[in-house]
C-alpha cells in the first residue's frame, strides 16, 4: 500500500495509477530496492568484503525494518567483524519479528562461539604495541613500554 504524492490518499500497490489520475509506476519499483541491496550484500560477503556488504545490507534494514532475513544477515556480518553487541542487537530485532525461525539458534550458538573465541585469542591491553602495564602502588596503571 502507497500513498499518491498528487492526493494523499492510499494506493493499491497492483494500480499504476491513483484514482486522482497520479503515476504510481515510480513507487511500485521502490518495493525492489531493498531486494536489490540485500543481493548486492550477499555478493560483496561473498567476495570477501565484509564491510562494504555491512553498508548494503544495513542499507536494506534500513528500508525495510521488518525484514527479519535481512536482520539475520546483518547480525551475521556484524560478528564478521567482531562487533558483538551489535550482532546481538541485529539478532534481538530478527527474533523479535520472526521468532519461529529455524536459524535463530545456530546463529546464538555461533556468536557464543566466535565471541569466546576472540576473547582467548585478544592480546591484553599494549601488546600489540610491544608494552606491558605496570601498577605502583597509589597511583593509576600506566605503560612501560619495552623498547
Amino acid at each position: 500500500m502507497y500513498t499518491c504524492p498528487a492526493c494523499g490518499t492510499d494506493a493499491e500497490t497492483t494500480r499504476n495509477r491513483c484514482r486522482c489520475g497520479g503515476d504510481l509506476s515510480l513507487l511500485r519499483c521502490l518495493d525492489g530496492v531493498p531486494d536489490a541491496w540485500f543481493n548486492r550484500a550477499l555478493e560483496a560477503a561473498a567476495a570477501g568484503q565484509p564491510g562494504r556488504a555491512l553498508e548494503w545490507m544495513a542499507a536494506c534494514c534500513a528500508a525495510r525494518p521488518t525484514d527479519a532475513a535481512a536482520l539475520r544477515a546483518l547480525a551475521r556480518l556484524w560478528a564478521r567483524l567482531g562487533h558483538w553487541h551489535e550482532a546481538q542487537d541485529a539478532l534481538r530485532r530478527a527474533s523479535a519479528i520472526d521468532p519461529n525461525a529455524p536459524e535463530l539458534d545456530r546463529i546464538r550458538a555461533a556468536l557464543r562461539s566466535l565471541r569466546a573465541q576472540s576473547l582467548r585469542s585478544k592480546p591484553g591491553p599494549g601488546r600489540q604495541f610491544g608494552c606491558r602495564r605496570k601498577t605502583r602502588p597509589g597511583r593509576r596503571a600506566k605503560l612501560a613500554w619495552l623498547w
